[in-house]
């Protein structure tokens, strides 16, 4: 075993409650290798909590063991605790009295007397002793988790599990594997060494769920025969591979599919910089009957049958005057630059997403062309 691995064992063994935090739109990748943490965890009789700032999304994968546990929100705040020395007068009785505006503690000694130098102040601990971040770049990723508990984070240990070539390194122990072609297959590696007989079907299932979602099937251009070789393990320990293909693949909404027709008629091109791209306003939203979260679904469907072209791109108005946009980037355009060009953000290693609020849909369009328009030469290359 190597030490770097180790180190992640005897961390997670000295701790108790263990919080897994999955970034605020996260793919089958982060689901399932959060939630095979989750499992994998319980099973060392640890007390583990699992949370996204997702909502919708997220339900595209009902089919897997513990998704019910995700919490979408996590409200954390730190006690103030009040010491008082007993070493000189023990305590005999306390008691307290809630006023307007303060609480009034009244302390009486057995013997002797209490004194200001016997009372000292601190915040106590968070809840957790460890926070475990699987297939999340930044902690930013996590959206409200981490803006609505940044003393958490900085206060709490952080173990950070990813493959993605723009993570930022930010936990004590990080655990990145560019190599890797998703989160679940580095855990995979990681359980296995630990324990492979821990590994049941649950948790084969989510792991092989990343695998597939984040190799497209295993039709990524970047996989690896060391993904097949994990995948493999997998199913060979009861990962449901046909339920995986079926729900994820093969199981699409009406909603959806009305979607999806609306933005095929809409496909535009930018031959110039190898951009395909389609939108969609909140009329068609509304009329279709679909969410918001159905155009991240018909993102991955341009992108699976559009994977020639160097960038795809699709717009959504979720809102009036609220963009939501998705870019999927062949693997030879470098994410950063557009990313950088775009102010977005890169879900997983194909994937990015954009917001733009206060603008209409056609003004997003002309916006997001003309940043597209000045990094050509970088795109072209």
């Amino acid at each position: 075993m190597e030490q770097a691995e180790q180190q992640i064992f005897d961390t997670i063994n000295k701790a108790n409650r263990i919080l897994i935090a999955l970034p605020q739109n996260p793919n089958g990748d982060a689901v399932g290798a959060g939630l095979a943490l989750f499992g994998f965890i319980k099973k060392l009789d640890k007390q583990p909590e699992i949370v996204s700032a997702a909502k919708e999304s997220i339900r595209a994968f009902s089919f897997l063991s513990g998704l019910s546990e995700i919490k979408n929100s996590l409200e954390v705040s730190q006690s103030f605790v009040i010491s008082v020395s007993t070493a000189n007068a023990p305590l005999d009785e306390l008691s307290y009295e809630a006023k307007d505006d303060r609480v009034d503690i009244f302390l009486k000694p057995k013997a002797g007397k209490f004194g200001q130098n016997d009372v000292s102040f601190r915040n106590a601990k968070f809840p957790y002793d460890l926070i475990i971040t699987a297939a999340t770049p930044a902690l930013e990723h996590l959206g409200e988790i981490y803006e609505k508990n940044t003393d958490l984070f900085f206060e709490t240990p952080v173990i950070n599990f990813d493959h993605h070539p723009n993570n930022e390194y930010f936990g004590e122990i990080n655990h990145v594997d560019l190599a890797a072609t998703s989160t679940s297959e580095i855990l995979t590696s990681l359980i296995e060494n630990f324990e492979a007989s821990l590994i049941d079907e649950n948790i084969a299932t989510c792991l092989l769920t990343g695998i597939i979602v984040e190799t497209n099937s295993f039709q990524h251009v970047k996989t690896t025969p060391r993904a097949f070789l994990k995948a493999s393990n997998l199913i060979a320990q009861g990962g449901n591979h046909q339920e995986i293909i079926r729900s994820i693949y093969k199981t699409k909404s009406i909603a959806l599919l009305k979607l999806w027709g609306r933005a095929l008629a809409r496909i535009r091109e930018a031959p110039e910089f190898g951009l395909t791209y389609s939108l969609v306003n909140l009329t068609d939203i509304q009329k279709t009957g679909s969410n918001p979260e159905d155009i991240l679904g018909v993102m991955k469907e341009l992108a699976a049958n559009l994977a020639d072209r160097k960038i795809v791109l699709f717009m959504g108005e979720i809102a009036p005057q609220e963009i939501v946009g998705y870019y999927h980037l062949h693997p030879t355009i470098k994410s950063q630059v557009v990313t950088s060009a775009l102010t977005g953000q890169m879900i997983n290693g194909s994937l990015g997403i954009f917001r733009l609020k206060n603008k209409g849909l056609l003004e997003a369009e002309a916006e997001i062309l003309g940043k597209l328009q000045k990094i050509k030469e970088q795109i072209t290359v």
